[in-house]
């Protein structure tokens, strides 16, 4: 019996097996060779492109500032006297009482005026003629004299009008002088005290400015306007004005010397409280100041402030913002 024969079935055939799986592992072998130099070539030509690139290209981007500076408007706080005005209506009146003067007789006709509204008249002038006749009797002519001095200021009554003892003949306001009348509002009752300075204005003379003082302030406020009367005295020439004219009145009703003052522009709130920015440098910094007296324009500061510190008024600032003072007032 041969070699061949020998074998016993069932026994493995190790020749056949080393011829069918010898190909196998040489060809695993092969693929991770061939896996390992595409890897490292592939490591190389990226190695090489990085090593050649332009530097711009190396170069790590760096974060850069572009905030730029906001630009804004600032005025220094400075010491000066304010001024706090109230703006009313007035009219001129005549300080003298008024006086009606009325008929002697009984009763009778208006037969002659002898004087118009506006004249001015002497007490014992005559300023008109009543006749007293009644049917089938005749009279003289009664005369109407002026009771005092001053301007005639109202006739009620017409010629060939019939009159009774009780109706007035003419009205007349004693000698005097011009005053101004006016209201003052229950607010400012507090701030405003006799002596005080007053400038006036009248449509019919634009730009002709009458000066007064504060005379008069009633001692009581009336309850609908919740107001108080006022009297100016003229303290300046009165030329032009007339009685019953309207006049545009500016009462100081505060006045502080050596306040120290800023626009009021520049304030601001800040968690409830008053501020102001201050250009400190190139820089926006917030301060907390505490406020007086305003007068729609300026406002005093009475601390956290510095004559000569320059005040922010315009621009949109935080604090820390940097800023460029394009506009500075003096």
């Amino acid at each position: 019996m041969s070699d061949e024969n020998k074998k016993t079935v069932g026994e493995p055939d190790f020749e056949k097996l080393a011829k069918t799986t010898a190909p196998s592992k040489f060809n695993k072998i092969i693929t991770l060779i061939l896996v390992a130099i595409c890897v490292i070539l592939a490591a190389f030509i990226i190695f090489r492109m990085v090593s050649t690139a332009p530097e711009k290209q190396l170069a790590v981007p760096v974060a850069e500032n572009t905030v730029s500076a906001v630009n804004v408007s600032a005025e220094p706080a400075r010491i000066d006297t304010f001024s706090k005005i109230s703006r009313l209506n007035g009219e001129v009146r005549r300080s003298g009482d008024s006086i009606a003067v009325y008929a002697d007789t009984q009763s009778g006709t208006v037969t002659e005026i002898l004087v118009k509204r506006g004249d001015r008249v002497s007490a014992g002038d005559t300023v008109t003629y009543i006749d007293p006749s009644r049917p089938g009797a005749s009279y003289k002519l009664s005369p109407v004299v002026a009771k005092v001095s001053g301007i005639v200021t109202d006739i009620p009554v017409a010629v060939g009008q019939t009159i009774t003892a009780s109706q007035p003949v003419i009205t007349i306001a004693g000698e005097s002088e011009l005053v101004v009348e006016a209201a003052i509002p229950e607010k400012f009752l507090g701030t405003v005290s006799e002596g005080m300075s007053a400038e006036l204005e009248s449509v019919a003379y634009p730009g002709r400015i009458y000066t007064g003082t504060l005379t008069y302030l009633a001692p009581t406020v009336d309850t609908t306007t919740r107001s108080s009367d006022i009297e100016i005295r003229f303290t300046g020439d009165t030329d032009g004005l007339k009685e019953g004219m309207y006049l545009r009145l500016n009462l100081e009703t505060e006045h502080i010397d050596n306040a120290l003052v800023v626009p009021e522009a520049a304030l601001d709130t800040y968690l409830g409280e008053d501020i102001v920015y201050v250009a400190d440098g190139n820089t926006a910094k917030r301060v907390t100041v505490t406020t007086g007296s305003s007068n729609g324009t300026e406002t005093v500061i009475t601390s956290g402030l510095s004559e000569g510190d320059l005040v922010i008024t315009a621009g949109n600032v935080m604090d820390g913002t940097t800023i460029n003072v394009v506009n500075q007032e003096n």
